[in-house]
């Protein structure tokens, strides 16, 4: 317990030595000041307009929709590649997740023997 309330202690005092000789926390304010400052002085972006899909919408549907055998995923546009999962988790899934969850050893389980 001592040596680890001194090791704490020790690096408590690096840390104060290292600050006293450079501020971490003043060069991270001129970096922020620094970064805001160019942030804002950068030329503006225009602004693209919001166009609408042309097909209707029960075509969009069908296009987003995949069925698996088992579960169904729905996908968003054609730009986004992330799908989300519609449905029940597998049950190999389930049982694997399940099994974590053990106690402790044969030689510890039985006291009364």
């Amino acid at each position: 317990m001592a040596k680890s309330l001194r090791s704490k202690r020790e690096k408590r005092l690096r840390s104060i030595r290292r600050e006293i000789t450079e501020p971490f926390h003043e060069k991270k304010e001129v970096a922020k000041y620094a970064a805001t400052q160019a942030a804002m002085n950068a030329p503006k972006l225009p602004v693209r307009p919001y166009t609408k899909h042309d097909k209707n919408p029960m075509e969009i549907t069908t296009d987003t929709t995949i069925t698996n055998s088992s579960m169904d995923v729905e996908m968003g546009d054609a730009g986004n590649k992330s799908l989300k999962v519609i449905g029940k988790k597998m049950k190999k899934k389930f049982k694997i997740g399940r099994g974590k969850k053990q106690g402790q050893g044969k030689v510890r389980r039985k006291h009364n023997i």
